[in-house]
């Protein structure tokens, strides 16, 4: 037998390597026609609480500051310049006056537009406003108040329905109307007490304007009618510019309220002061779906918002007359500044001047102020929309009696 011979070189396959066991999976062979890997069932897990439950180690999220929640960028677009033009381009507002662009101002940006005298606006800008819900104030170039520009379908039913309801009821028109006079004459007599405070003499007429308002304010629950409600309120509010008159410094004298027309440069700040403080408060009205006219201190006649003219009354110190006291007092503002008087004996600002007042109005309401009913800092443009709240609050009957606004001594 012939032994068995080798080639000299070989060519061994290596062993094919072990099955490799991975967690939670499986290796299956191509050849047993299997598609490859699948997962392997794990056993269930029992879960415990999760952190932010327990009571133990409770998780503290961030909250944002309160200041936030009330910080608003709205602005109110005045245009004064006679023969100004808005158009709208990009969803902005843009003024032109004698064919230049003077400013441009986003749309979510404003709450409600000023025209004084003889402005115009585009068909895109009156669209956008109404789309937008955005109110077009027309006033005279002296600052008088013709109307507006409003979107229908803001009134609400249910809250008219209400108001109606209240309306007749002699109890609850007595109730928020007390309350109205009261807080009115208390912020008179505080804005008396300050200016009173910051002079080195003693000035009689407005101690004795003092006491007497706080006589008044003690005797309101007395007062048997509403009529005689308000009369306390217009022997208040005579007392009360009588001795507001003797706390003025400088050239300008103020010897009593005139109204149409203004006959003096104090009488015509107050009158513009006031007619900006209504429109605010108008404007909150209807933006929560109130009717105007149905108030509670003032008479309800035709063409007149009483309920406008109830809510401001808590204002007219606060921010009017005390305004007014600083502009004058500060000397911000000169007999230059201010018209001869016309035919009727009326005296207004000029256009130059109106814009300075502007701008001190809007200064004003950006002041911010603790509201005493939310314990939060707020502007006071703010606190005109709180207060709106605060009545429709008592006319729905979530609290007993409409709680004005007041300042502290």
């Amino acid at each position: 037998m012939l032994p068995l011979t080798l080639p000299d070189f070989q060519v061994y396959a290596p062993p094919p390597p072990p099955p490799v066991q991975l967690p939670g999976w499986r290796i299956f062979s191509r050849s047993s026609g299997d598609p490859g890997p699948r997962p392997e069932p794990k056993p269930p897990q029992l879960v415990g609480a999760p952190l932010a439950c327990d009571r133990l180690k409770p998780v503290r999220y961030s909250v944002a500051r309160l200041e936030h929640i009330w910080n608003s960028t709205m602005t109110t677009l005045y245009v004064t310049d006679q023969g100004a033009y808005i158009s709208v381009y990009r969803y902005q507002f843009q003024v032109f006056y004698q064919r230049q662009l003077r400013i441009k101002v986003p749309v979510n940006q404003v709450s409600q537009i000023v025209l004084f005298g003889c402005c115009n606006l585009s068909h895109g800008a009156v669209k956008l406003s109404l789309s937008r819900r955005i109110p077009i104030l027309f006033l005279s170039q002296t600052g008088r108040y013709f109307g507006r520009l409003k979107e229908e379908g803001r009134a609400k039913v249910d809250y008219l329905m209400q108001q109606v309801k209240c309306a007749n009821d002699p109890d609850f028109v007595r109730r928020q109307a007390e309350a109205i006079v009261a807080a009115k004459l208390h912020n008179s007599r505080v804005l008396l007490m300050r200016l009173n405070r910051r002079r080195s003499d003693r000035n009689l007429l407005v101690e004795k304007g003092i006491d007497e308002i706080a006589d008044l304010i003690v005797r309101l629950p007395a007062a048997d009618s509403l009529d005689a409600l308000r009369g306390y309120e217009g022997h208040g509010a005579t007392l009360y510019f009588q001795a507001l008159g003797s706390l003025f410094v400088g050239e300008f004298a103020f010897e009593k309220r005139s109204k149409r027309p203004p006959t003096d440069p104090v009488n015509s700040l107050l009158s513009l002061g006031y007619t900006f403080l209504s429109q605010n408060v108008f404007s909150f009205v209807l933006m929560l779906g109130l009717h105007p006219h149905f108030g509670n201190l003032h008479v309800p006649r035709d063409n007149h918002p009483a309920l406008v003219s109830d809510l401001m009354e808590e204002f007219r110190a606060q921010l009017v007359d005390s305004l007014v006291s600083y502009l004058i007092n500060k000397k911000i503002f000169e007999p230059s500044d201010f018209t001869p008087p016309d035919d009727r004996d009326g005296v207004y600002l000029h256009p130059h001047s109106l814009k300075k007042f502007v701008k001190h109005w809007e200064d004003k309401l950006q002041q911010s102020i603790v509201h005493p009913h939310t314990n939060v800092r707020v502007p006071l443009r703010r606190c005109i929309e709180l207060q709106v709240r605060e009545y429709l609050a008592a006319l729905m009957g979530e609290v007993e009696v409409y709680r004005p606004m007041t300042w502290k001594w």
